[in-house]
């Protein structure tokens, strides 16, 4: 199987034995669930800037002018400076290899994403801050993609994150060679219902864009909608949002189905708004219904499956 993806992703995850005692983190459902799909750049911050394997564990402290410090507690050895220069590095190798996204160690002080542990003299440790590697790569690619390896246990994050991931492929795709405006167009046509369950303020916006492209450049034009694109979709799904966009593909629907056809259709929708029965029971009636009524324009729709079917992303999923 060929593989589309390239992710970064924090060594350790892998199997590495690179953690600051020696050992490793392995996460299964990167190896031997998204491995068929994905090359993996590993990336361990901490041994790569030479701080041995095993090593004290550090941690983020502020100091009295506000900066934050990656120390070594018992040594108060300071690595900030060689961190910064490491992860300032690194990232123009990660650009060169145009990552999809990028999966990072939670707690980590250098590769942790959301409430890292900050300390601030003797006062309890703060939950408000992203490593110092982590921190660094989310500013220099800020559409990247990212997601830390315990949220990924939870289901809509793990299939929220990988679509994010496998979207920002396909348009990245679009927009590698000579683009066409038609191209865009048909594009956008295709996105349109998952762009709706994010946003319908933002997926409106995006119809916006397109419908005046001519008044960009085209490298503007590129920019502003893969920026856009990648905004709309980082917005987490609702069940209404879900359902408005179910019951829009349904509407197309209605001339081809009977009454009975319709009434079950709906009532599976609104069973699902209702949390009665998960998501992919509607989105598999409905992907039945589309391939059976033959509607080129549905079936073209990444919403249906935005990620393999292998990974099964969509069978927990009852938000």
């Amino acid at each position: 199987m060929e593989k589309h993806l390239k992710i970064g992703v924090s060594a350790c995850l892998l199997g590495e034995k690179v953690r600051f005692n020696g050992g490793h983190c392995h996460d299964r459902f990167l190896t031997q669930s998204l491995s068929p799909f994905a090359e993996f750049i590993p990336s361990c911050p901490e041994a790569a800037i030479g701080m041995g394997i095993p090593r004290e564990a550090v941690r983020l402290e502020r100091f009295k002018d506000g900066s934050t410090h990656l120390i070594a507690p018992k040594s108060k050895e300071d690595f900030t400076k060689d961190m910064e220069a490491y992860a300032s590095v690194r990232a123009h190798q990660l650009e060169a290899l145009d990552l999809d996204g990028y999966i990072f160690k939670k707690n980590s002080p250098s590769c942790g994403v959301f409430r890292v542990k900050t300390y601030v003299n003797d006062q309890p440790a703060e939950r408000n801050n992203a490593g110092l590697f982590a921190k660094a790569l989310m500013e220099k690619f800020p559409k990247l993609p990212v997601e830390e390896d315990g949220r990924l246990n939870d289901p809509m994050l793990r299939e929220n994150f990988l679509e994010r991931v496998f979207a920002f492929r396909r348009v990245k795709d679009l927009f590698k060679n000579g683009w066409t405006r038609r191209e865009v167009v048909a594009f956008q046509g295709a996105e349109k219902m998952l762009l709706l369950a994010h946003s319908p303020l933002l997926s409106k916006e995006l119809g916006q864009l397109v419908g005046q492209i001519k008044s960009y450049k085209r490298e503007e034009f590129k920019q502003l909608y893969i920026q856009k694109f990648m905004q709309c979709l980082a917005i987490k799904p609702s069940k209404g949002k879900q359902a408005n966009a179910l019951m829009h593909m349904a509407g197309h629907l209605k001339q081809k189905l009977s009454a009975n056809g319709r009434l079950e259709l709906n009532k599976t929708i609104k069973d699902y708004q209702n949390g009665v029965i998960p998501f992919c029971v509607p989105i598999a009636l409905l992907s039945h219904m589309i391939r059976r009524c033959n509607i080129i324009y549905l079936s073209s729709q990444s919403y249906l499956s935005p990620c393999p079917h292998e990974l099964g992303l969509r069978n927990y999923i009852r938000g």
